[in-house]
């Protein structure tokens, strides 16, 4: 599995559509005043649909890297428990479907761990082609760190220990940011879309107070950067809360 690559489930697909649909379809009528200025607009759902992939992605990845921590913990213990690595991997499977499911993204992994190394594969290459398929750092680092423990003979349960630890202090620091930001990211959202509010507002309101702006080149063009302003905002204020530990 590649975790660069999101697709979209058919009800994932239609809420999207719908969602494009709505938005087209307001700024249809508050930028432009026309049904035809659809056809302009429709390409655009492209983007849109790259950039819910993304979101669905960064979720999936948190998951990803959430599950991930938890195993290794269950490593750590089986090691403890005098298991040899491999079958401290193996061993931790049971942990991992008992408290996220055999159908989980972990235990699909651990299961071609599993199958893998029955085939002769190294739990190095697992985990280095693991790592290269997430793209996450902290599981790229990990297999890294577990290759150069792997060769020099280090001790594998103070290793996972700690990786382990540093990851869920990164998730709680990234917990607490996340919190932090929360109200500024619904303020955000709120301030986003009182501009809508406002047009809308004008246009049921005061009749013919924006006609001017529709329907005639220097209006379109008007409407055409205003637009394009309000979008840039939104991905500006979208980048400035996306912070990265």
């Amino acid at each position: 599995m590649n975790y660069k690559i999101y697709r979209l489930s058919p009800g994932e697909l239609l809420l999207t559509i719908a969602e494009y649909a709505l938005a087209a379809g307001l700024i249809a009528f508050l930028f432009y005043d026309s049904v035809f200025s659809l056809f302009f607009i429709s390409p655009g759902i492209l983007l849109y649909m790259a950039n819910k992939r993304k979101q669905y992605i960064k979720v999936r990845n948190c998951r990803v890297k959430k599950e991930f921590s938890d195993m290794i913990m269950s490593v750590s213990t089986a090691l403890s428990s005098g298991f040899s690595i491999e079958n401290a991997f193996k061993e931790s499977y049971k942990d991992m479907a008992s408290l996220y499911g055999s159908d989980s993204l972990i235990c699909r992994e651990l299961s071609g761990f599993i199958g893998r190394l029955g085939l002769g594969v190294t739990l190095e290459e697992c985990l280095l082609d693991y790592g290269n398929r997430t793209g996450i750092e902290d599981i790229k680092d990990f297999a890294e760190i577990f290759v150069m423990a792997k060769r020099n003979g280090g001790d594998f349960n103070r290793m996972i220990t700690r990786c382990a630890e540093t990851i869920r202090q990164k998730e709680e620091t990234e917990n607490e940011i996340e919190a932090l930001l929360s109200g500024k990211k619904l303020e955000q959202k709120v301030m986003g879309v009182i501009p809508c509010i406002i047009l809308m507002y004008l246009r049921l309101q005061t009749g013919n107070f924006l006609s001017m702006l529709y329907h005639n080149p220097s209006g379109i063009i008007i409407m055409t950067v205003c637009l394009v302003i309000y979008i840039l905002a939104f991905y500006l204020a979208e980048r400035i809360t996306d912070i990265k530990v």
